[in-house]
């Protein structure tokens, strides 16, 4: 419980919907500027986002659990354009992120036991969420080992059209302009205002500069765009999904 507090999520009484939550069949606002970079061109894409707490002698065991068999099952599923898996030693967190072609792909039963299997290597307990990928940009694919920052967002429900945009046309360009920018892409559930800005950098000097960039427009989001960076959190890159080597280093 400790560790899901300290990244912002109460496993008993989540400050953020958690478990399961199916988002990804509403229709957004911000419809006709989602794209579809990991999959086939205007068709949108779906992100199941499954998180493990566990204790920190765990860690280790479910990165293996994940990376091997887990991940053979998931790239295998018919729909499925890829895995991104990263981790907090410190904290015990480990987060991967599937991508597919539609939202129901990632529940079937083979999945479903992979889930199960990750939770037991790690002994720890799952939160699971369905997002929508808005869009990204990609400067490169980041090497295993890379850092990367997970920036919560909040948007005013009548205002998510605009934070969006404000997102993709202020923010992600001046990342892209940073030296040691890989890959940025925004995850969001567009019936609750929420959203996930995932960016990965060279090495934590470089991803020291996107707190830089996201505190230097913080005043001017929130009024012009209604939008708030509610937390961030750091992980480190276990495995990009575009990343198509066989064995990942860490």
């Amino acid at each position: 419980m400790d560790i899901a507090a300290r990244h912002g999520i109460d496993l008993t009484a989540p400050a953020r919907p958690t478990a399961e939550r199916d988002t990804s069949r509403v229709a957004g606002p911000l419809a006709t500027t989602t794209s579809s970079p990991h999959g086939v061109e205007g068709a949108p894409v779906y992100a199941r986002v499954n998180t493990i707490f566990g204790p920190i002698d765990r860690v280790e065991s479910g990165i293996t659990q994940i990376e091997g068999l887990d991940r053979a099952a998931v790239e295998a599923t018919p729909g499925n354009h890829g895995l991104t898996t990263m981790v907090d030693r410190e904290a015990a967190v480990i987060i991967a992120i599937s991508y597919w072609d539609e939202p129901d792909r990632s529940s079937g039963a083979e999945l479903t036991r992979a889930r199960q299997n990750a939770v037991a290597a790690a002994a720890g307990d799952l939160v699971a969420e369905n997002l929508v990928l808005a869009f990204e940009e990609r400067a490169s694919i980041p090497e295993p080992g890379s850092t990367v920052r997970l920036a919560s967002v909040q948007i005013a429900a009548s205002h998510s059209a605009g934070g969006l945009t404000y997102l993709r046309d202020e923010i992600l360009p001046r990342f892209r302009a940073t030296p040691g920018f890989h890959h940025a892409e925004v995850l969001v559930d567009h019936r609750c205002g929420y959203a996930l800005l995932i960016t990965t950098w060279q090495d934590e000097d470089h991803a020291a500069k996107a707190d830089a960039i996201l505190d230097t427009v913080r005043t001017d989001a929130l009024h012009r765009a209604h939008l708030a960076f509610t937390s961030t959190q750091i992980y480190t890159l276990v495995r990009d999904a575009k990343d198509t080597r066989l064995a990942a280093r860490t």
